[in-house]
């Protein structure tokens, strides 16, 4: 007997492309795989999506919400750390649509791109953070957000044993208290004058005697011969 051939709507079209892509990621979203959670014939899927493109980029959209959604619940009194604690616990219930939003090559970076100028956004409303430069604030945000998705992606990989929100929640202050305190002390910038003088400041206060042979690349104005 032949799949029966109705019409779904297009919510539940969608609700089926994405329970596939929870099971077998985005590599496994095919209509055939639709149609089968549809238990009906791939026409439905067509006459709801004209195209796998069209409904994969619906699949990567639904997605997006549902991180956008972890990212406003509020796990501690930092609004900011809330952003990243709501990506990294996202990678970890939802393993298969962080995968298929940000380590699968699905060519639909304005969706990823739309997400990270809602959380600049967010930043520049906040009531503390609002009060940094712009480029400062651009600069922690592409700082922390390259650990926040190298620490999902190490979860996401069994990498991190210790998953638990505490355990992001520390991972992620530790990091982003090193990052704001490099920003406010004007460390930030590595290239930058403040933060050749902050080192050597910090290098004659500890005492540090750098050999002679440290390579020209490290932030120390003065070397001291070793006896």
């Amino acid at each position: 007997m032949s799949p029966r051939a109705i019409a779904f709507p297009r919510t539940l079209v969608l609700q089926a492309a994405v329970a596939v892509v929870r099971r077998r990621g985005l590599s496994g979203l095919s209509a055939r795989a639709v149609a089968g959670a549809l238990r009906s014939s791939v026409a439905p899927v067509y006459n709801a999506y004209h195209s796998m493109g069209d409904l994969t980029r619906g699949v990567l959209e639904d997605a997006r919400g549902r991180l956008d959604e972890r990212t406003r619940r509020t796990y501690t009194d930092i609004p900011f750390l809330n952003i990243g604690v709501g990506i990294v616990e996202f990678a970890r219930d939802e393993q298969r649509l962080f995968q298929a939003l940000f380590l699968s090559r699905h060519h639909q970076r304005d969706i990823l791109e739309k997400f990270r100028a809602s959380v600049l956004a967010r930043m520049k409303a906040d009531a503390v953070l609002r009060l940094m430069p712009d480029a400062s604030l651009e600069r922690v945000l592409d700082r922390i957000w390259m650990y926040t998705l190298g620490l999902a992606t190490a979860i996401v990989y069994g990498q991190i044993p210790d998953s638990d929100t505490s355990a992001i929640i520390r991972s992620l202050k530790d990091v982003g208290n090193v990052l704001m305190f490099a920003e406010l002390a004007g460390t930030a910038d590595s290239d930058s004058a403040t933060n050749d003088a902050q080192w050597e400041r910090l290098i004659l206060e500890r005492g540090i005697v750098l050999p002679p042979d440290l390579p020209d690349a490290c932030p120390a104005p003065e070397r001291k011969e070793t006896t």
